[in-house]
């Protein structure tokens, strides 16, 4: 639809002195809108109405009009101004069936398909046109003699009450010739433009231009990664993780839904997050071309070129984790901390320091230094435990006759195998869908693991661990190691019966080695955290993301 656009934008403000001219991130408040604007119209299709010398040069370096207001203006409400620009538009030729929006430059975040959707709204035939944005609150009134009355049928939560919508006064518009006939924007029938609460935003006083400010430190984040019972559900756990560190960005995280990746997504599904549920590839690839991402994390093993290659087309900045694949080294920093890449150079970050855990491992405080016996053996091999270690370590536990308490933790993808302690007659208990896992560690006097990022999180408590590898891969990963408190045996699969049987026999008659372990665990771990890490990541992106 052929269309207009105003933008009133006056030098004086009480409540932002030079408000439209304020720095809000690295241009003024009204850039934001102008920048929208030329990219949504021709820029001599733009009107600047403005009474200051500094926003009126200003706006001509986008190539807009500026119109000056009369010096008498200053008191002239929205509809008068807009209607005086619609008459000298009209006197220079302008169609009076063009579209005619006004828009605020005191909302910076307007974006480019909601101004779009306005126009489509006006072309479908609407009289005029807002946006808004929903606001359901709990609301009071005065009456006839000034007394407070609820004004709502029934008292109940904020999203059980009928739906409103708040006027943003970011867009309003109409038809050129009737705004100029009527002096007024708001023309029967109405249609409504629902946005969301960053576009929605007007800039009224210094509190808002706070807010502002969050919003324009925000970037668009995209987090990839996948969970299912042979890949297992670490990543989708560092996925949240780095999610949670992230959280104020609002990022997306990105996961297969198809086959048995709905182990995976269902997981994520349950947080706080965003996720976004992928059939294929392909799905994957729309969406990033949907969000425009300022950077990508991908956590999905190894990448390859081309796949690379695809996602830097649309993404400004990307970052893996654990990824040995070809398109590593197109990626702009990739994230090993179970081993080293020495093709990377100085691309990559490696070691403990930059394991990402769950948020409670920054909080939880270490067990103390383990006693003499060995009360409690904690048996935990991940999300899905595909080489059925849990297993293996139990039938150990009982040829071994150990008489203390076990504790069996079962995740999602290996509930098809219950674990019957009595079975192995073992004395104990077995956890499923553990919310708080540090609570469960520092219970234990030595656990048994596999070489994921689960020896981490032991070794940030401070919890002897023995492990067993699930596959080729893990052996690889270089945190499992005796120099950090770790016995590692190899891969599981391969260990026999009795050289488990006598590991845990020497670890539970040798509490000076077990001492020895947990001192190397913590010393390890001390300074590692998920604040330092991330921001360590986007500080060495160039130019920083974030």
């Amino acid at each position: 639809m052929d269309a207009w656009f105003l933008v009133p934008a006056r030098g004086g403000s009480r409540g932002v002195p030079r408000k439209n001219m304020r720095l809000l991130g690295d241009r003024p408040l009204i850039g934001h809108v102008l920048t929208t604007l030329v990219a949504a119209a021709p820029p001599e299709r733009i009107v600047v109405m403005t009474d200051s010398d500094e926003i009126a040069a200003f706006a001509q370096g986008f190539g807009v009009r500026v119109e000056r207001e009369p010096t008498t203006s200053g008191k002239a409400t929205l509809d008068q101004v807009a209607a005086e620009v619609a008459r000298r538009l009209l006197a220079n030729g302008a169609d009076p069936a063009s579209a005619f929006l006004t828009v605020q430059p005191t909302c910076p975040f307007l974006a480019v398909p909601s101004v779009r959707r306005c126009l489509a709204a006006l072309a479908a035939g609407a009289g005029s046109v807002l946006t808004v944005t929903e606001d359901r609150h709990l609301r009071w009134t005065r009456d006839a003699e000034g007394r407070f009355r609820p004004a709502y049928a029934a008292r109940v939560n904020r999203q059980q009450l009928p739906p409103l919508w708040r006027e943003t006064g970011g867009v309003i518009g109409a038809r050129l010739g009737e705004v100029q006939a009527r002096a007024t924007r708001i023309i029967e029938p109405v249609e409504l433009v629902e946005i969301g609460a960053d576009e929605a935003l007007d800039i009224d006083d210094f509190a808002d231009f706070a807010v502002a400010q969050y919003y324009a430190r925000c970037r668009r984040l995209v987090i990839r990664a996948d969970g299912a019972r042979a890949l297992g559900l670490g990543h989708v756990h560092r996925a949240l993780a780095l999610a949670s560190e992230l959280a104020e960005h609002q990022p997306i995280i990105a996961t297969r839904a198809d086959g048995d990746f709905a182990l995976g997504a269902d997981l994520l599904a349950a947080s706080p997050f965003t996720v976004r549920r992928l059939a294929d590839e392909a799905a994957f690839l729309a969406l990033l071309d949907e969000a425009r991402p300022d950077l990508v994390f991908l956590d999905c093993l190894d990448s390859s070129a081309e796949g690379m290659a695809a996602v830097k087309a649309r993404a400004q900045r990307v970052v893996t984790f654990e990824d040995r694949g070809e398109g590593a080294a197109a990626a702009d920093l990739v994230i090993n901390d179970l081993y080293l890449d020495e093709r990377l150079g100085e691309r990559q970050l490696s070691g403990l320091e930059h394991a990402l855990l769950a948020p409670a491992f920054d909080l939880a405080r270490p067990r103390p230094e383990p006693g003499e016996r060995v009360d409690t053996i904690l048996v935990l091999f991940g999300g899905t435990d595909p080489a059925n270690l849990t297993e293996r370590a139990l039938e150990a536990l009982a040829a071994i006759r150990y008489g203390g308490r076990v504790l069996v933790v079962e995740g999602p993808g290996r509930l098809d195998r219950p674990v019957d302690l009595a079975r192995y007659g073992l004395a104990g208990e077995v956890r499923r869908s553990v919310a708080f896992m540090p609570e469960v560690m520092l219970q234990a006097d030595l656990a048994i693991s596999s070489a994921g990022r689960t020896v981490t999180e032991l070794m940030c408590l401070g919890v002897p661990t023995l492990v067993l590898c699930q596959n080729a891969k893990e052996v690889l990963h270089s945190h499992a190691s005796p120099a950090f408190g770790v016995m590692n045996l190899g891969l599981g699969s391969l260990v026999t019966a009795t050289t488990l049987q006598d590991t845990l026999l020497l670890l539970l008659g040798q509490p000076e080695l077990r001492r020895s372990m947990h001192a190397r665990a913590l010393a390890a771990t001390r300074k590692r955290s998920n604040h330092r890490i991330v921001r360590h990541i986007l500080s060495l992106l160039d130019p920083p993301v974030v």
